[in-house]
C-alpha cells in the first residue's frame, strides 16, 4: 500500500523531510515495505498539487520566488480547502509556531483530522494550546496523531515512554528541552561573558532568531512541558498552566556564585507533582543534567526503571525529520 502525504510548510524541515524522503526510498521500502507518494506541498501563498505525484527532485532545490514557474504551481489556493479534496493519508504539518492562537497549524490539523487524514506535527502551538481538543479529535475519528517532532528534536521522547516503558509508571519528567538557552547559559559560564555576548554568538552561530523570546523566556520550553505531560503523564494542561521564568535576568555574578559553591545554572522544565515549571535552576557540575551546548536531555523518573535519561541533538531539520520518519513508519505499521 502506497501511502499518500501532504506537506503543509515548506520551510527548512519540509525541505528536509522531503529530500531525506527521497534519498531513504529504497531503503525505507526494503526494511519496512514503506512507499509513498507526495501529493500536495502547502506554502502560504499556494501549493505544489500533483494527484500522481510530485517530483520531488525538481521542487526540493528552488528558492521560493521560482515556485510559480512550476508547472505544479497554483497560486492563491490553502491547505485548509485543498486537504478535504485530495486523496492523501497523512498530513504532515510544518508551519511555523504560533503560541497565541495556535494558527495556522490547529485549523490545518483540525481539517485533517475532521476529514479522514492522519497527522504528523512538528509544530508546538497548536498542542500546546489546544492538546485534549485535538487529541480527543483524533480518537473520536479514529485517526493517528502524532507529533514526536515537536519535543526534543531528534529524541525519542514519546516512543521510548510508550513502548519501552510499558509497564511502568511514570511519576515525573523533568529536563533542559531547549538548546538555545542551554547554549547561552554554557558560553556564560565558558568564557565568563554576560547574557547579552553570550546571546549575540548564539545568533550569529545561527543558535537563536534575531528574535530569541520564545526561547530565552522559557515560551519553548513550556510548550514541550505541556506537550509531555498531556501525552505522557495524561494530564489536560495548556501553556497557562506553566510557571515560566526565563534567563534573561541571568548575570555573571550568578554563574560566578554557582561555580563556587559546585555548581552551574541550567533552564530546566519539569513535570512533577501536578505541577508545571519552566525556571533557572542550579544543578551540581558533574550532574547529568550539566550538559553543555546545544543538546537536550530529558529524564524519565519511574517506579521500576527508576531514572531514565536520554539525551541527544534538540533542533535541526535532519534531526526533526528523524522523528518525523518515525512516526511515519509507526502509522505504516498500525494501518498495515
Amino acid at each position: 500500500m502506497i501511502m499518500n502525504l501532504a506537506i503543509i510548510g515548506f520551510g527548512n524541515v519540509g525541505r528536509a523531510f522531503a529530500r531525506i524522503l527521497l534519498e531513504r526510498k529504497q531503503d525505507l521500502e526494503k526494511r519496512y515495505g514503506f512507499q509513498s507518494k507526495i501529493k500536495g506541498i502547502f506554502e502560504l501563498n499556494g501549493a505544489f498539487i500533483n494527484e500522481a505525484g510530485l517530483n520531488i527532485k525538481d521542487i526540493i532545490n528552488l528558492n521560493p520566488n521560482e515556485f510559480e514557474k512550476h508547472e505544479n504551481w497554483k497560486s492563491k489556493v490553502s491547505a485548509n480547502n485543498l486537504i478535504p479534496k485530495l486523496d492523501i493519508d497523512i498530513v504532515v504539518e510544518l508551519t511555523h509556531t504560533n503560541i497565541k492562537t495556535g494558527e495556522p497549524g490547529l485549523s490545518h490539523i483540525k481539517t485533517a483530522l475532521n476529514n479522514g487524514k492522519h497527522v504528523i506535527t512538528a509544530n508546538k502551538g497548536p498542542l500546546a494550546l489546544a492538546f485534549p481538543e485535538v487529541q480527543e479529535l483524533a480518537k473520536k475519528n479514529n485517526l493517528y496523531l502524532r507529533f514526536e517532532a515537536t519535543t526534543g528534536g531528534a529524541i525519542p521522547v514519546f516512543h521510548l515512554a510508550e513502548t519501552a516503558l510499558m509497564g511502568n509508571k511514570i511519576i515525573s519528567i523533568k529536563g533542559i528541552l531547549n538548546g538555545t538557552s542551554n547554549f547561552i547559559l554554557t558560553q556564560m559560564s565558558r568564557q565568563n561573558v554576560p547574557f547579552s555576548i553570550a546571546l549575540k554568538e548564539a545568533q550569529e552561530l545561527g543558535f537563536a532568531e534575531a528574535d530569541p523570546s520564545l526561547d530565552v523566556d522559557g515560551i519553548d520550553a513550556a510548550c514541550k512541558i505541556v506537550i509531555i505531560a498531556n501525552s505522557i503523564l495524561k494530564q489536560n494542561v495548556t501553556l497557562s498552566n506553566v510557571k515560566i521564568k526565563g534567563i534573561r535576568q541571568i548575570t555573571k555574578d550568578a554563574i560566578e556564585l554557582a561555580r563556587e559553591d559546585g555548581y552551574v545554572i541550567r533552564h530546566i522544565a519539569s513535570a512533577e507533582n501536578g505541577k508545571l515549571e519552566v525556571s533557572p535552576r542550579l544543578v551540581p557540575e558533574n550532574s547529568t543534567f550539566a550538559i553543555e551546548g546545544t543538546q537536550n536531555l530529558i529524564r524519565f523518573e519511574t517506579d521500576l526503571a527508576k531514572e531514565i535519561y536520554i539525551i541527544g541533538r534538540g533542533a535541526g531539520g535532519r534531526e526533526a525529520t528523524s522523528a518525523i520518519i518515525s512516526d511515519l513508519l509507526y502509522i505504516h505499521k498500525k494501518t498495515q
